[in-house]
């Protein structure tokens, strides 16, 4: 028995980090493809910002069938004022200029102290409308 409650304190005391929650809020949005302020969203690799989420969303353009649309909030310390992301000049990556962390077009953190992905939400494409939901 004693053993069983050594092993349970060992495992219990896991020094993994736990992320701050981004906020939750209701994501409905519908885009037209055909408006000139998403032309960007017209070829692979392009982007836009849009209102919505808890800072904002950033959608992003894989090919004619698929987009992906992220939160613009930064997962790390995300109650930070200046948790801010925008994709990079380079139009490669996502950034934070608060903390310095870099993403990729996946979501996925590639440096600076983020360990965990940006918030992604729904897309779904009917012709030229792009849904994005949580």
């Amino acid at each position: 028995m004693f053993a069983l409650f050594i092993l349970l304190f060992v495992f219990a005391c896991d020094n993994t980090p736990v992320p701050d929650p981004i906020p939750f809020k209701i994501v409905n949005k519908l885009i037209d493809l055909n408006n000139l302020r998403y032309q960007r969203l017209k070829f692979d690799g392009g982007f836009a910002y849009e209102d919505g989420g808890v800072r904002g969303l950033i959608i992003y353009r894989r090919n004619a069938t698929s987009y992906l649309a992220f939160e613009r909030n930064c997962p790390f310390r995300p109650m930070d004022a200046c948790a801010h992301l925008k994709v990079d000049d380079s139009g490669f990556f996502m950034k934070d200029s608060c903390c310095n962390s870099v993403f990729d077009f996946e979501g996925s953190p590639i440096s600076g102290p983020a360990f965990s992905p940006v918030l992604r939400y729904r897309v779904s494409l009917t012709g030229s409308l792009l849904s994005i939901t949580n």
